[in-house]
């Protein structure tokens, strides 16, 4: 794969996060030779998470480990619920590196208000959840369609969620987000295709990164946030075939192989990466 990607370009939105599948994607790619743009909100110094490392700056972080791994990183700040930052930051992209080969639309809201059920969900909440995980997708595939149809080549993949293949209770939001990506997917797949362009989903199980974190922290209950994400951990191992959740690393590579020549002939498929949790 490695000599097959070098010299290529990719975005990868959501990558600030220091345990997160954005910078595992980053980083592996990086080490096939892409070089790699990295977006994500302005890393919050004075909200940092209690288990962060005080000198990780997000994107800026990223970047730096982009350039150990012997690539080319670019770290770009922006919002893809907004459109004319999504556009910045494709505008930059093209100026720094004059392409755009892949495209990996990863950002996620993060689990807070919408962890609840329907009946009781503020509307703010819904919304927040749909306007980060879809329309931020819808956004980023816009801002690359014109250029990749362009250049007659180009990967995309987005990242969904095995909750994007069945619904849940108390995450109906979320559900509905990362449903819509598929459909989202589907739909950019048929109008690429002619292009040359591939468009793929990934469909992660729990991901046993700060995603968990965030989870135990948003969840209404008694127990301390450390117990809700053991058991969450223990919950995911005793129902999921291969008896264990994912890595970050896990989903990165399924991520690469979707944007290599390895599969070439894929486009418009949902990638279940869940340890047969979702068959």
């Amino acid at each position: 794969m490695t000599s097959e990607m070098k010299g290529k370009v990719a975005l990868i939105t959501g990558a600030g996060g220091r345990r997160g599948i954005g910078r595992a994607t980053a980083l592996r790619l990086a080490r096939a030779g892409v070089r790699v743009a990295v977006m994500d909100l302005a890393w919050p110094k004075d909200q940092r998470p209690s288990d962060e490392r005080e000198d990780w700056n997000g994107v800026e972080s990223v970047a730096a480990e982009i350039k150990q791994a012997g690539a080319e990183g670019l770290p770009l700040i922006g919002d893809v619920t907004v459109e004319k930052q999504v556009q910045d930051a494709v505008r930059s992209t093209l100026g720094r590196f004059g392409q755009l080969d892949i495209l990996v639309a990863n950002a996620g809201a993060r689990p807070g208000a919408d962890r609840t059920d329907i009946a009781n969900m503020p509307e703010e909440a819904f919304r927040h959840v749909l306007d980060v995980n879809l329309v931020g997708a819808f956004l980023c595939c816009k801002a690359v369609g014109k250029h990749m149809a362009e250049r007659k080549q180009g990967a995309v993949v987005i990242v969904s969620s095995e909750a994007g293949r069945a619904g849940r209770a108390r995450l109906a939001a979320y559900c509905a987000s990362k449903f819509g990506v598929i459909g989202l997917m589907q739909s950019f797949a048929l109008e690429m295709g002619p292009f040359n362009v591939r468009v793929n989903a990934v469909c992660p199980g729990l991901v046993d990164n700060a995603r968990i974190d965030w989870s135990a922290r948003a969840a209404k209950s008694d127990i301390p946030p450390e117990e809700v994400r053991a058991k969450i951990i223990a919950d995911t191992e005793r129902i999921t075939p291969l008896r264990r959740a994912a890595t970050s690393e896990n989903i990165a590579s399924s991520i690469e192989f979707l944007c290599s020549d390895a599969s070439a002939h894929i486009t418009g498929q949902s990638l279940g990466v869940d340890g047969g949790s979702r068959m």
